[in-house]
């Protein structure tokens, strides 16, 4: 999606401190995790995780195309993840893997939240999922080290339409990001989310047809 290629510009904008370029798409939150009453390995999905560049500071990204697309069960979910801190999400990141048919896929999560800094992956696991059997891969995910002690609590930023909250860009915000940027793809996408944005709230056809999304 065209949006993840500014979000990290925008988040310095909007936050003032420098972000990883590197984003986790539908970073997974992980049920029993945020909710220890419900036992499961099942997640919730956090549109992106961005870190600082200094690796301290996590960011919950929320993309709502409509202006009323917030729901009081997702920013419960977000709440509950962002109060138990990136350790513990790692963690049951982690737990999803050992918990999965899909490990290959939950792997190149695993590689890219390593890519990232945020845990190190052992060569034991690396072995394994070169294989064409992954015998062993769960007992081997127990070596993996995370490394997100003393990060920050996470901080939660929604991009929408419309907005003025301290937690929100706005489209029109959005798009003084993305016209910075010369080349027509950019300019295209920057008059497209004025133009959204002026819409009413809920009709996601005009930038949808412009630019594809």
């Amino acid at each position: 999606m065209l949006f993840s290629l500014y979000i990290p510009e925008a988040l310095e904008d909007k936050l003032g401190f420098p972000i990883l370029a590197a984003l986790v798409p539908e970073f997974p939150v992980r049920i029993g995790t945020i909710y220890p009453d419900i036992v499961s390995d099942k997640s919730y999905k956090i549109d992106y995780l961005a870190v600082s560049a200094s690796r301290e500071q996590p960011v919950f990204v929320e993309l709502k195309t409509e202006g009323m697309s917030r729901r009081a069960t997702q920013d419960r979910y977000l709440i509950a993840a962002q109060r138990v801190g990136m350790s513990r999400l790692i963690d049951g990141v982690l737990e999803i893997f050992r918990a999965t048919q899909a490990k290959r896929k939950y792997f190149a999560l695993l590689l890219l939240l390593q890519d990232m800094g945020l845990l190190a992956i052992p060569d034991e696991l690396f072995e394994i999922m070169a294989g064409a059997s992954l015998q062993g891969a769960s007992c081997a995910s127990r070596s993996v080290r995370v490394l997100t002690e003393g990060m920050e609590m996470p901080q939660i930023v929604y991009i929408q339409p419309q907005g003025e909250q301290s937690d929100v860009i706005s489209f029109h915000q959005f798009s003084t990001v993305v016209r910075r940027h010369p080349d027509r793809v950019s300019q295209r996408f920057a008059q497209s989310l004025q133009e959204w944005a002026s819409i009413h709230a809920g009709d996601g056809t005009l930038i949808q047809s412009r630019t594809g999304l």
